[in-house]
């Protein structure tokens, strides 16, 4: 797997899509806990998506012909950085943070 983009804590990771996935309602890839912000797909965007699930792990895709945008209030406001190409699909990974009681968490912000 190798790391495409990151946007603050969410790291966009190229990989196939693994065939017993489900496929699933596309949904804001991270949502921030303390601030409520979101990184998703750019509302424009939404029809050239597919979003699956598989075992606690969340996957995109981008099906449509043009490149899509993922926008972030403070880290890509208007999804001019964080563009995905079309075809691209991989693995949406949220980063951790290592926490002596609880090992590795993931970040909240």
């Amino acid at each position: 797997m190798t790391l495409y983009a990151r946007q603050g804590d969410v790291g966009l990771v190229c990989c196939s899509i693994p065939r017993d996935a489900h496929k699933i309602s596309v949904r804001p890839l991270a949502l921030g806990e303390v601030t409520g912000h979101k990184h998703q797909v750019a509302v424009e965007d939404l029809d050239s998506v597919e979003m699956y699930e598989q075992e606690g792990h969340t996957y995109l895709r981008v099906t449509g012909d043009g490149d899509i945008s993922i926008v972030h209030e403070e880290h890509d406001p208007i999804g001019t950085t964080s563009v995905l190409p079309s075809g691209w699909e991989g693995e949406i990974v949220i980063a951790r943070e290592y926490d002596e009681e609880q090992d590795f968490r993931r970040v909240a912000d």
